[in-house]
Parts: C-alpha cells; structure tokens; sequence
C-alpha cells in the first residue's frame, strides 16, 4: 500500500525542495482525499438511510430531481417551485436529489462567468439555497452532493453537504457522490434507491453510461432503482439487469458550456410510484414534469 502521509520534517524538506517537492506534497494530498472519499463512501454504503413513507396497498410516491445549481445564471428556481408544489398536491412527502444542490466555483474553464451576481461566492450560494429552495410544510428532501458542491472542498475544504443541511434542518445530506436511500412502508417492506452523481460527460446515446453503471454492479450491492444525476438527462429505464434506473432531469436551464457540447438540458423532476412486497415488487411508475424555457417579453426598441 503507498504511503499517504508525510511528517512535519519530510513536509520542510518537500516545501525547500522546489516544484518536484510541492508536487508529491500534492500527490500525497490528493491519495489522502481519495481514500478519505472511499472510506466515507463505504460507511455510507453500509448503513443506508431509513425513511418511513406511507403507503396505501404497499404503493409509494416520492419526488426525484438533481442539479439544482442555486447561484448559476441559468437556475431555474421557478420550475423548482413549482415542481414542489405539484408533489405536494399529490402527497409526495419525501424528494430525493442527485447531488449538484449549488452552483460551485470554476468547476470548468470559464464557469465562475455563468453565476448569478449574487451567487459568485459559497456563503452567497449557501445563502441563496437557504432562501429559494422550496419550503413546503411536512415535506423533506434527501441528498447527496455533486461535483460542484465538490468544488468548495476542493478550494478551501469546506463540506457542503453539512453546511446545506445546517442551514436547512428539511434537507438531509446522505452521501457524497454516492448515497443509499431505503424507503420503508408500514409493513416493513421497502424500496432501496441509490443516489449517484457520476463523472464525464454526456455519451452519443443517452442511456450509454447507466447500462455501464449498472453492469459494474454486484448482485449483492444492486438497489431496486437507480437514480442518476449529472448529466441534466431526463430518462427513464424500466428494468436492466434487475434494476430500474432513472436520470433526474435538472434544474438549470441549458449553459453556454453545455450548448457548446451540443447537450440540450431536461429542465424538470418526477414523482415516482413503486409498489413494494409481495410479487409486485418490481412495478414503478414514472412521470416526469417537465418545463419549459421563461416567457421574456420583446424589449422595446
């Protein structure tokens, strides 16, 4: 196993020693965070978060979404609004988000240009998800965070999904990258969703790198449904290799870096209604609420 650590002697030795010194000190860093990374991915994976939902003849209903982006140019809080509110009205009580919950900072070459001005910095992102973030009474949202919120630990070492969750007590961190969700009936049964926010991009066929995901999985370390933030994809694949599996949609509208890619963005959430126990334990249901770009009316020349 490489050594990962580096005493306060080597540390003055690598710092007098010029570029090669500071860059093992980096490279020793980086192998610190990944394993530190790994480590918090496994307690996670172990113990995965319990919610109670209610059910009526063993169907549940809960919201899924990703990519909010508060503090981007391109947030689409409006949307969010709304799709809230629509979940509520059908009894949704628990949503579920794939990470991406701020906008970060220079994730990208040129991405601290598409900020809100009032978003150009973590306490005024953090500021900005504490007040727009939808407030509906009896109503939680379950997250992981993404590699934008990554992007503060990253810089100074801040942990976001901590500080979000702070700030607002109805949002409950569960992993980074990675998290496990067991929604439970009365009855005990239940339905494992496992929240991921992976990395790269968008493949030529949508549903390329969740079948690759998928595949990588073990039997014994398969969840029932398979959500899937990141790409600002909206999708949904009813069964592959056992698994359901779902991309979350966003909600940011599309980026100049994303039309660059030629990646159109699904602005949008859905509510999903699983039947768990029993022989139906497979049977979901899946709609997507989807909007549409802003009216903005013509200026006046």
């Amino acid at each position: 196993m490489a050594k990962t650590t580096i005493n306060l002697g080597e540390l003055s030795e690598l710092m007098a020693s010029g570029p090669a010194g500071r860059e093992k000190i980096e490279k020793q860093a980086a192998a610190i965070n990944e394993l530190q990374n790994a480590l918090m991915l496994m307690v996670k994976r172990s113990r995965p978060y319990r919610v109670p939902v209610k059910a009526e003849n063993n169907v549940i209903k809960f919201g899924l979404i990703g990519d909010t982006h508060f503090g981007s140019l391109y947030q689409r809080t409006d949307a969010l609004r709304l799709f809230y509110e629509r979940a509520a009205a059908e009894g949704v009580t628990q949503i579920l988000h794939a990470g991406d919950v701020v906008a970060g900072w220079k994730v990208y070459r040129g991405q601290e240009f598409e900020l809100h001005p009032l978003g150009r910095s973590w306490p005024e992102q953090r500021d900005m998800f504490a007040e727009e973030a939808p407030r509906i009474k009896g109503m939680t949202t379950i997250f992981i965070t993404g590699n934008h919120d990554a992007s503060f630990k990253h810089l100074v070492g801040l942990v976001a999904g901590d500080e979000l969750q702070r700030i607002r007590p109805d949002w409950k961190c569960v992993g980074q990258d990675v998290g496990d969700v067991d929604l439970v009936a009365g009855d005990g049964n239940q339905l494992r969703v496992r929240l991921f926010h992976p990395g790269g991009g968008t493949a030529y066929a949508m549903s390329y790198r969740i079948q690759k995901i998928i595949e990588s999985l073990q039997d014994s370390e398969k969840p029932d449904l398979l959500a899937v933030g990141h790409y600002h994809k909206a999708e949904f694949i009813p069964a592959f290799h056992d698994v359901a599996a779902v991309q979350v949609g966003t909600f940011e509208a599309q980026t100049p870096f994303m039309a660059r890619m030629a990646s159109p963005a699904h602005v949008g959430g859905w509510i999903i209604e699983a039947t768990v126990g029993g022989n139906l334990a497979s049977r979901i249901k899946a709609e997507f609420i989807s909007f549409r770009e802003p009216d903005h009316e013509e200026e006046e020349l």
